[in-house]
């Protein structure tokens, strides 16, 4: 190391397949530039997969692995790893500490504080004061926000929605600790995958020229609304007059419980351990190389309770994919309803319904959709700059410790 850029750590949950570790590492990658820069993460959970490929893009980032971390409430584990990281803190001495998601958010800022980082900045992906537990908990996620928010010199939110939900609806901070940065798409993980008969993707999964391909790209669990997404395809399948498949592009706790529901209602399914002549839809687990899938999808769903960004979406639009999605959390800010494709109420399979069938049984409208998602996407999710105001932001920080 040099030791004269200021030291930057960043700590993130699990180094995975899926939007925060995408986000993070690229933005490390790019911000090596001018800082010194290690990247702490914890152990995946069993259904996930790690990242590593995020690692090839930039293999000059040090990054270090806490076993002892893993999605757990347990208050010995976490304790185990806060003096973990008071440990790295000690050791790497930053200037600068960059905490995302919920448990390295509460870990990394306490140890911080007690540290004497200089600055401390917190980044919301997402959060959890709705949708994932019961309102007991949520409830003290937003107390226990609160009083981290006075420890933090700068709180980032990924949307305008998500930056109200903040300052307005759960009072987390004051609006001039907040600042919103919209994630960006780096563009080097989606070259190369414009042609859809060019990807290992597409060749596994052979589709005729008359099949529309719909995906869904996220975890498998209870906040992504998994039974909305049981009861769409259903209903489409029964209502559309074109060959439709499904892809469900992810892994989760509940995906032999979306299996059942599928064998239930009489469609054929399979997975990467059940072959089944025309499934009407397919479970691929995680794809590292999301531009793989991409390019031979139609269309793009989601249907989540409660959602930050959606970097799925960004990069679905990014690739000319027109999307349907539930009208939660930041989702508004990332795409243009009746533009650049739809938005629906939460949970309401009829509207859901109604709005994929325009897509799946109209094909102008799916390339102008498309067409639209693209530019939109190109202009909106810019990574440079991403880049250049979480650089600004930390410059910012950092003289105002030094005045």
């Amino acid at each position: 190391m040099s030791g004269t850029k200021p030291r930057l750590l960043i700590f993130l949950n699990r180094l995975v397949i899926g939007g925060p570790a995408i986000d993070v590492i690229s933005m490390a990658g790019f911000l090596q530039a001018d800082f010194d820069i290690l990247v702490v993460y914890g152990e995946k959970e069993l259904h996930e997969v790690e990242a590593n490929y995020l690692l090839e893009q930039f293999p000059t980032l040090q990054t270090k692995k806490i076993e002892s971390l893993k999605k757990s409430f347990n208050p010995f584990s976490n304790l185990v790893v806060f003096f973990s990281i008071i440990k790295l803190i000690k050791g790497f001495k930053p200037t600068i500490i960059h905490t995302h998601g919920a448990v390295p958010g509460v870990l990394g800022r306490l140890a911080a504080t007690f540290c004497k980082v200089p600055v401390k900045v917190h980044t919301f992906h997402g959060h959890f004061f709705h949708s994932y537990l019961n309102n007991f908990f949520s409830s003290g996620i937003i107390l226990l926000e609160k009083m981290l928010a006075t420890l933090t010199s700068a709180i980032i939110a990924t949307s305008e929605s998500q930056q109200n939900d903040l300052v307005n609806k759960y009072k987390v901070a004051p609006l001039i600790k907040v600042a919103t940065i919209q994630l960006g798409i780096d563009e080097d993980f989606l070259k190369g995958y414009e042609l859809g008969s060019n990807s290992v993707f597409s060749q596994k999964y052979k589709l005729d020229g008359d099949t529309i391909s719909v995906g869904i790209i996220a975890r498998i669990v209870k906040v992504k609304n998994f039974n909305l997404f049981v009861e769409v395809v259903e209903s489409v399948l029964k209502k559309t007059k074109r060959k439709v498949v499904f892809f469900i592009i992810g892994d989760g706790y509940l995906k032999k419980d979306i299996q059942k529901q599928f064998t239930e209602k009489s469609i054929v399914w399979c997975d990467n351990n059940n072959a089944t002549e025309n499934p009407s839809v397919i479970f691929t687990s995680w794809v590292s190389k999301i531009g793989e899938a991409l390019s031979i999808l139609d269309i793009v769903l989601l249907t989540s309770n409660n959602e930050g960004t959606g970097l799925s979406l960004a990069e679905s639009q990014y690739c000319g994919k027109p999307v349907v999605s539930t009208n939660v959390g930041g989702v508004s800010d990332t795409v243009i309803n009746g533009v650049t494709g739809f938005l629906v109420p939460p949970s309401d399979s009829v509207a859901f319904t109604k709005k994929l069938l325009l897509l799946t049984d109209n094909e102008d409208l799916r390339l102008q959709m498309g067409i639209a998602a693209r530019a939109f996407a190109r202009e909106k999710f810019s990574k440079n700059t991403e880049v250049a105001h979480v650089k600004s932001l930390y410059n910012r920080l950092l003289s105002s410790e030094n005045t």
